[in-house]
Order: C-alpha cells, then sequence, then structure tokens
C-alpha cells in the first residue's frame, strides 16, 4: 500500500511503481484532490529509463548501461549513466517537464529483502504548486516512506 501519510501531507498525486522488465508500471496510485493535477492510473507502464520514477529505480540495478541500447544514443550514455550516479548518492530523482508538459516528479527507490530496489514511491503535481522549496519538502517526505515501505518489504537498514 502507499504511503497516505504522504498523500495528506502534499496534497498530490502519489503513485507506486514496480521495476518490470525494461518498464516500471504502477500497481497503486492516490489521485490529488486539487482541480489541477495530474495522474497516470493503475497499470500505466513506461521504460525504466524515462521520468524521475524511472531513473530513481535504474540508479540502483545492476548493468544501468544495458538498459540504454537502442534507447539513448551512445554519445549521451556518459552524461545519462552520471545523472544515474548522481540520483544514487542523492537517493531521490527529481524530472520536471520531462514526460507531460507542467508536471513535475519526485521519486524514490523501495528496497525488498537483501536491499533490492522494488520499484519507486512517487509524488507528482503541477509547477505551478511545485516550487524548489516544496520539492525539497517532499523529497524528505518521499524518504521517510520510502524508509518505511522498505522495512515493511523486509530490507534491512545498514
Amino acid at each position: 500500500m502507499i504511503s497516505g501519510g504522504v498523500w495528506e501531507q502534499t496534497g498530490e498525486t502519489v503513485a507506486l511503481l514496480v521495476h518490470h522488465g525494461r518498464e516500471r508500471v504502477c500497481v497503486a496510485e492516490m489521485p490529488s484532490p486539487q482541480p489541477l493535477s495530474f495522474k497516470r492510473g493503475v497499470g500505466h507502464s513506461e521504460s525504466v529509463i524515462q521520468g524521475a520514477s524511472g531513473r530513481a529505480i535504474l540508479a540502483f540495478v545492476k548493468d544501468a548501461a544495458s538498459y540504454l541500447d537502442g534507447k539513448v544514443p551512445p554519445n549521451q550514455q556518459p552524461a545519462y549513466l552520471e545523472g544515474l550516479a548522481r540520483i544514487r548518492e542523492a537517493g531521490y530523482a527529481i524530472s520536471r517537464d520531462e514526460l507531460i508538459k507542467g508536471a513535475v516528479a519526485m521519486a524514490v527507490p523501495f528496497r525488498a529483502a537483501g536491499g533490492k530496489v522494488m520499484g519507486s514511491l512517487v509524488v507528482y503535481g503541477p509547477s505551478a504548486r511545485l516550487d524548489d522549496a516544496r520539492v525539497q519538502q517532499i523529497v524528505a517526505l518521499l524518504l521517510d516512506a520510502s524508509r518505511e515501505l522498505s522495512a515493511k518489504a523486509g530490507a534491512t537498514t545498514d
């Protein structure tokens, strides 16, 4: 189940996505009650190389470079992989206007036993409400929710 606390505290759409092959699939979503909002819907899937929710997963998989073949031009792959390293270091990913113009997404990975990243927890909403300060507040909420979700899934903290 996705975190109702994050939804209540942000008022934005909250979704849980799982890594499935070369894609991530939305398995749960709590849409924002706001009139101006974004939602993708349960069952929506997209390439794991796109968007904050995809990169929050891909940054932690083994051999992330293999996912880029045929999707990212070879001359752009080093920069893409450097971006994944920054996400891995920070523990979260952010995208703006990437998949939907005017949308901001913040995503964190969640883990299962053994520390394997199983998917991502994401909040998305309109840039009109999500300035940099609000984005950082939401990222902090997501990081806490990810630790809680991961613990429930059997992950242990180091």
